[in-house]
């Protein structure tokens, strides 16, 4: 007589447990974002955002709470990465009280939750867009979330304000939603944002190269 045993299924699994088990494996950065969020519930947190270094400043990278950029009362963790240019994970301040041990966690979760964010986009440098954004698009919501007026993205970039409206609008039809921030939060929340200098970039580019480390 044998005994089987019965594996319990993922989706039954603590969150955190999840984070732990899919963190190295996840197929794409939105896979990533709602991991990590799932695991900060676990302790009251309900929003995050990272923020990649390039060069002095700190650019848009991918979470669930864009807002937070701008807020004051937030909860921080630098990650330091020696290949990677690193980053800086933002947290919503939790509904209760952390104790010492939770918020170690918390750190230790956002860290890797920040190095796989910055691993994801290093391997997706060389490839092609398949987001079914353009580089332009991505760029323009990009440097908008970073606090650019759409006319400092046009001097930046090198382009006509009405060719950076544009780029909004349709990035904002090809995400359905219904204006430039929900797209904006739609693109973040998939890591879609991108940085670069769109030297000689246009909507149409097909095997246009960004750098995270570059200096948008």
């Amino acid at each position: 007589m044998s005994i089987s045993t019965r594996r319990a299924p993922v989706d039954d699994l603590p969150a955190t447990a999840r984070l732990r088990g899919g963190l190295m494996i996840a197929p794409d950065i939105e896979s990533l974002v709602e991991l990590f969020a799932g695991a900060l519930e676990e302790h009251g947190i309900d929003g995050h955002f990272c923020l990649a270094r390039s060069g002095e400043q700190l650019v848009p990278a991918a979470g669930d709470m864009a807002s937070l950029i701008n807020a004051t009362d937030v909860l921080t963790v630098e990650v330091e990465a020696s290949a990677l240019p690193g980053a800086l994970v933002l947290l919503a301040r939790p509904n209760r009280p952390l104790s010492r041990e939770a918020w170690a966690r918390v750190r230790g979760y956002a860290e890797l939750f920040a190095a796989r964010v910055l691993a994801l986009q290093e391997l997706a440098d060389d490839v092609d867009t398949e987001c079914g954004l353009t580089l332009r698009e991505r760029y323009v919501l990009g440097r908008r979330l970073a606090g650019l007026a759409p006319i400092d993205i046009a001097e930046e970039a090198k382009l006509t304000v009405n060719a950076v409206s544009e780029a909004m609008d349709k990035a904002a039809a090809k995400l359905g939603a219904d204006n430039v921030g929900e797209a904006i939060a739609l693109a973040a929340r998939r890591g879609w944002l991108a940085v670069t200098n769109l030297e000689n970039c246009s909507s149409s580019s097909q095997n246009f190269t960004y750098k995270l480390t570059q200096n948008g």
